[in-house]
């Protein structure tokens, strides 16, 4: 009996010793092409953010982009669903929303996942609300174009399409990573990733649509979000790959 549990054990480390040779080797040609399509982005950001901060009052084309999709006609229901759409990610929600989220892959014991979502969505909103207080572009006006409601919060860039980015593109990812693709459930997922889908694409039409910003606006939110939550995604990715080669090393004697 001695023999066959040491037998085993050895069948063990084997396997183990096999999985940590087989893992692939870094690929850091593809690491520096991303980190340098990353810096690109960055320098845009930047550049539209000095370009809004240069040009407080919309563009000719902003205000023809505005009144043209508020002269289209939707259907009351269409309407209805952009306007709540907009409503659930305001602030006040998502003081909700987001640590919801957080306990329940918590709840999950995917920690790494809770805590990496929280600074996706905590870091990319405060860094954007501090681009907003820098450039200090002012919200469309009642008098240019229709406007929903009047917001005291700079227009420059775009809160909910900077949240959609960071929070839900985020949850997104989680959802489309292996583990979870192989998860037996993983078709109770599929209404909520077709959910976090349209949310992403509709915010941005739904917010011009409204009135509450201009097309420059739309654009920086979209493009300051997918900065934050594509870094914090290569962090997670980082610290999960490294904490799993740590547990092979321990399971592995040397």
């Amino acid at each position: 009996m001695y023999i066959a549990k040491n037998v085993e054990q050895t069948q063990v480390e084997d396997d183990g010793r096999e999985s940590h040779k087989r893992q692939k080797p870094y690929n850091y040609t593809l690491l520096a092409v991303k980190c340098m399509l990353w810096l690109l982005a960055i320098a845009a950001m930047i550049g539209l953010s000095f370009f809004a901060h240069a040009h407080p009052r919309p563009l000719p084309f902003e205000l023809t982009v505005t009144r043209d999709l508020q002269g289209m006609s939707f259907p009351p229901a269409v309407q209805a669903i952009m306007r709540w759409f907009t409503a659930i990610d305001d602030p006040l929600p998502d003081i909700i929303i987001v640590p919801v989220c957080v306990l329940i892959l918590a709840l999950f014991r995917k920690f790494m996942a809770a805590i990496f979502l929280a600074l996706s969505t905590g870091i990319g909103n405060g860094i954007d609300a501090l681009i907003g207080d820098y450039v200090g572009r002012p919200r469309p006006s009642g008098h240019l174009v229709h406007v929903d409601s009047t917001l005291i919060f700079n227009s420059f860039p775009s809160g909910h399409c900077c949240h959609m980015m960071v929070f839900y593109g985020f949850l997104l990812y989680l959802s489309l990573t292996k583990p979870v693709r192989q998860w037996r459930y993983r078709w109770a997922l599929v209404p909520l990733q077709i959910f976090a889908v349209i949310n992403i694409l509709i915010m941005g039409f739904a917010r011009l649509w409204e009135g509450e910003h201009w097309l420059i606006d739309i654009l920086g939110g979209y493009l300051d979000g997918a900065i934050w939550m594509v870094l914090f995604i290569f962090l997670y990715n980082w610290t999960t790959d490294r904490m799993h080669e740590r547990r092979l090393r321990k399971a592995v004697p040397a």
